[in-house]
């Protein structure tokens, strides 16, 4: 119930920001959107009694961005990150995605391309087992920083961090995913 409110609230912060009602001409200001792909490392940790344990691998990586631009130099959005990888544990190879749904910013030095960029999100982080259908999720953030080196395309370098909980809660025991992402995106607006 609380992912739920907290899209619903991210949904509704997205419509108050004030767009112009132009699109894809070329302006940031205004209706944006991304679709972008890279690869990245995932990581699983758990924590407790003392030690800590983690597992992590390199996999594929996807990027969506819906939103809209107050200015030429500001984008706010919502952004889906989402990275899938198969680390192995004792000899057995897992299934994992790991990603976040949140409310992120960008903002660019320069009102026009080329220019170096740096954003933020703060949402829900979410890992999930392909294999067993377990998933664990939590409130967690994403800092990033890029460059458009082409009007609409952009490469950005992103972390991911959330603490997580769910179906395999154990008692004493904290979990957190994280990822470091690099991704090339269309960038539309």
């Amino acid at each position: 119930m609380k992912i739920k409110a907290l899209l619903i609230t991210l949904a509704l912060l997205l419509l108050m920001v004030p767009l112009t009602a132009s699109a894809f001409d070329g302006d940031r200001q205004g209706f944006m959107l991304n679709l972008g792909a890279g690869f990245g490392q995932g990581k699983l940790t758990a924590s407790g009694f003392g030690a800590s344990a983690s597992t992590d691998a390199v996999g594929f990586g996807g990027d969506f961005k819906i939103g809209g631009g107050p200015s030429s130099q500001v984008l706010v959005y919502f952004t889906n990150r989402t990275l899938w990888y198969s680390p192995e544990v004792a000899n057995i190879e897992g299934n994992l995605i790991n990603g976040m749904s949140a409310a992120g910013v960008s903002y660019f030095l320069e009102p026009q391309a080329p220019s170096f960029f740096f954003s933020g999100a703060l949402g829900v982080g979410v890992a999930v087992d392909r294999d067993a259908d377990e998933s664990m999720s939590g409130m967690g953030f994403t800092l990033g920083v890029g460059f458009e080196f082409a009007r609409s395309f952009i490469a950005e370098l992103t972390f991911m961090y959330s603490g997580v909980s769910g179906d395999i809660d154990i008692d004493g025991v904290d979990w957190s995913i994280s990822n470091i992402m690099v991704t090339v995106s269309w960038l539309a607006y």
